[in-house]
């Protein structure tokens, strides 16, 4: 997500010195500053910078929503084009709505294990890395009693006959972190399995599985 953010905001890729630099000339600086969220100083994650550029200041668009406690997604849309959405945790709602939100807005690339156990809790199934396939993690949300599937890829008959609110599954990188994300589930108003996926840019699509 930070690459997207840098080049959303600047246009520009960074550089090992202070100063960055893009093919149309456009000039920027590090711009080391703490941060204060309600009268608590936070440090900056070392996956985030600050830039400044013509006199302003452009910060993380993750790092500041995260630290308000708002979740932030960057949708690539055919229809609606690129956009960041920024939006509160949804209250009132299910288990399945819920954890959908938490995988949508709080679930990226690179994050590591104990993250996203702090997030989700326990796999369900596990497969560990070796030659020939990523480890991956698969959990199961809100499935119903004596629901029963081994695989490591979406169980999209599952989805469609109601045995299960959504399922994810997570593969991980030789260093741990997390490589690629892959989200099934119903969507609450059109009554369609959707497959919700993370490109390694940071950005999400979704699209209506028939």
């Amino acid at each position: 997500m930070k690459r997207f953010i840098l080049g959303l905001i600047c246009g520009m890729g960074l550089t090992a010195t202070t100063t960055v630099f893009a093919s149309d000339t456009i000039q920027a600086y590090l711009f080391p500053v703490k941060y204060e969220f309600n009268g608590q100083i936070k440090q900056l994650d070392s996956d985030y910078t600050t830039l400044n550029y013509n006199g302003h200041a452009y910060v993380p668009v993750r790092f500041v929503a995260e630290s308000l406690g708002v979740g932030v997604r960057y949708i690539n849309s055919i229809t609606e084009g690129k956009v960041i959405s920024i939006k509160n945790g949804p209250t009132n709602v299910d288990e399945t709505t819920k954890k959908v939100w938490d995988i949508q807005y709080r679930l990226n690339l690179g994050q590591d294990e104990k993250y996203v156990k702090e997030l989700l809790g326990q796999p369900v199934v596990e497969r560990t890395n070796d030659d020939h396939q990523l480890a991956a993690w698969r959990y199961d949300i809100s499935p119903t009693s004596g629901y029963k599937y081994q695989g490591l890829t979406i169980d999209f008959n599952g989805l469609e006959q109601d045995s299960i609110g959504a399922q994810l599954i997570v593969y991980w990188s030789n260093e741990g972190k997390v490589e690629k994300i892959e989200l099934g589930y119903k969507h609450p108003k059109s009554g369609k399995v959707v497959m919700h996926n993370v490109f390694p840019d940071g950005s999400t699509s979704e699209a209506i599985v028939e």
